[in-house]
């Protein structure tokens, strides 16, 4: 006998655990604009995934209706199949054939599939960040970038100021310093070029989407429910972008201003802020259960928050009930840190009170800073899983081909 919608949304709510009272107003909040402000370990991926199976299983929203941006791909891989095993479970087969109508993605894989499906863009290629940068590299002596200076640097600082200028909507007639409109006629002549090619670049096609979209806002319609993952990481062309495509629809962002890291990018966190005043009438609503770390590391954190001029923020709140501890080390040199980092690590193991899979280093750059530590921890034998990338050289499989080289050399 199928469920009433009553007990179905019961079972989403509570399985396969319970969530939280502010994450079941997050799943049923029925607000046209809603703003989840969710810190570390609040379960904010299991709360979107609930919030789209409610959708589909208890509101009968058509898949095709729902949009959901993430910060990255992989991100959008383990909300797919959350959604999925969810969905089968307690939606049955029909329905999940029909769940690839829904978009789960990038904000950039977005703009390039209404691109390619509605302005003409299907045979044009996509380069990433580094793939524009070696084109840059072929194109920019054209463009007057190897006039004077370091080529590399200039093709580097240029494409710094297009990540601005296109990330910030600035307008055109709005450079009218000289040295602006010398960058205004490099950036035209590289648009011409990208033209030719057929190449779209990250953030050229989150312009493009915005100004064709504003000539067909009717591609996007059908679009009822939009939720956008990492909402403190977007910039303005973004933002632009999202409300463009919720005109007809409802919005539904998640984020917290106090993991914002990609200013360097473009990145805005004034849009999180000011999200509540450009849409009056917005729901907020806080999660502020943290399940992931030691009441040790949220003090501190809430600590550290609470230092933040001209911002307040609701402090998280522990789930685990174990104390842990938050210490500072201060050392001479790298060589000093290196070596007592990895004196922890062998004491906390051969006593017993963790493994080193438990264990976890962060850096600010892996490609920076994180070589010392690769080379101590190999030379202890201590093992490892390297996440981020420290240099073809440094990695364990070409090693082990350089190695194999060698061993063939010696051996003829």
């Amino acid at each position: 006998m199928p469920l009433s919608l009553d007990a179905l949304a019961e079972k989403i709510l509570n399985e396969p655990k319970p969530l939280s009272e502010q994450q079941r107003r997050a799943v049923l909040c029925d607000h046209s604009r809603i703003r989840i402000i969710a810190g570390a370990g609040a379960g904010k991926t299991e709360t979107l995934t609930r919030r789209i199976v409610y959708l589909l299983l208890v509101k009968n929203v058509e898949p095709s209706a729902i949009v959901a941006f993430t910060f990255t791909e992989k991100a959008a891989e383990s909300m797919k199949s959350r959604v999925y095993e969810r969905v089968k479970h307690l939606g049955g087969d029909e329905i999940c054939a029909r769940l690839g109508e829904m978009f789960i993605g990038t904000i950039h894989g977005y703009c390039y599939r209404f691109l390619e499906g509605f302005f003409g863009y299907g045979d044009w290629g996509v380069l990433d960040e580094k793939q524009e940068m070696a084109y840059l590299m072929r194109v920019g002596w054209s463009m007057g970038l190897g006039r004077s200076g370091y080529y590399a640097n200039n093709c580097e600082d240029f494409l710094n100021t297009q990540n601005v200028y296109y990330g910030e909507m600035i307008p055109g007639e709005a450079l009218r310093k000289k040295k602006d409109k010398k960058f205004l006629e490099k950036l035209r002549h590289y648009e011409a070029s990208l033209d030719k090619h057929k190449r779209l670049t990250f953030n050229r096609m989150v312009q493009l989407a915005v100004e064709n979209l504003q000539q067909r806002p009717e591609v996007v319609e059908h679009v009822k429910h939009l939720i956008v993952d990492e909402y403190q990481d977007i910039n303005r062309a973004q933002e632009e972008l999202i409300r463009l495509i919720g005109l007809e629809g409802n919005i539904f962002v998640v984020g917290d201003p106090r993991q914002t890291i990609y200013q360097w990018r473009g990145s805005d966190e004034r849009c999180f802020e000011e999200f509540a005043t450009k849409y009056p009438g917005a729901a907020t609503i806080h999660i502020p259960e943290n399940r992931r770390s030691t009441v040790a590391v949220i003090e501190t954190a809430n600590r550290f928050s609470d230092s933040f001029e001209g911002q307040h923020y609701d402090h998280m709140a522990p789930v685990r009930s174990d104390q842990g501890g938050v210490y500072l080390a201060e050392m001479r040199s790298n060589v000093t840190e290196v070596d007592w980092i990895a004196d922890q690590i062998q004491a906390l193991v051969d006593t017993g009170k963790c493994n080193y899979n438990d264990i976890a280093l962060l850096f600010r750059s892996v490609t920076t800073s994180a070589p010392p530590f690769i080379d101590e921890f190999r030379r202890r034998d201590i093992p490892f899983v390297v996440g981020g990338k420290v240099g073809l050289f440094r990695r364990p499989e070409i090693l082990g081909i350089g190695q194999l080289f060698a061993w063939l050399r010696e051996g003829g």
